[in-house]
């Protein structure tokens, strides 16, 4: 196997590689749309009105409640996503390099 073979063989590889951290990217960014979808419906479902009665103040109390721990839940779910897509952001940068440092030198020989 020459040198030629090689390199071929290696962007073979790093193709495969690439694809695979793209991949990573895209399930990384609709985890967040999802979380955003998530977000926005809570705080939709926030605006309405509600009954001046003892009973109904009690369910929007607790909802209110209960509506803040999910906000606080989804705000930090999605900096988690923040953070996975800039990982995966950069990992998938450095498969792209590869491949076009790979796919020079190829062309070189």
């Amino acid at each position: 196997m020459n040198d030629l073979d090689r390199l071929k063989a290696l962007k073979s590889i790093a193709d495969l590689l690439r694809e695979r951290d793209l991949a990573a990217l895209s399930r990384a960014q609709a985890a967040k749309e999802r979380t955003e979808d998530l977000l926005a419906a809570l705080d939709h479902s926030t605006n309405f009105k509600v009954p001046q009665t003892p009973a109904a103040a009690t369910v929007v109390e607790k909802y209110g409640l209960w509506a803040t721990n999910r906000r606080t839940a989804l705000n930090q779910q999605y900096a988690r996503d923040m953070v996975l897509i800039l990982a995966t952001r950069e990992t998938a940068k450095r498969a792209f390099g590869t491949v076009e440092v790979i796919s020079r030198l190829i062309a070189r020989k």
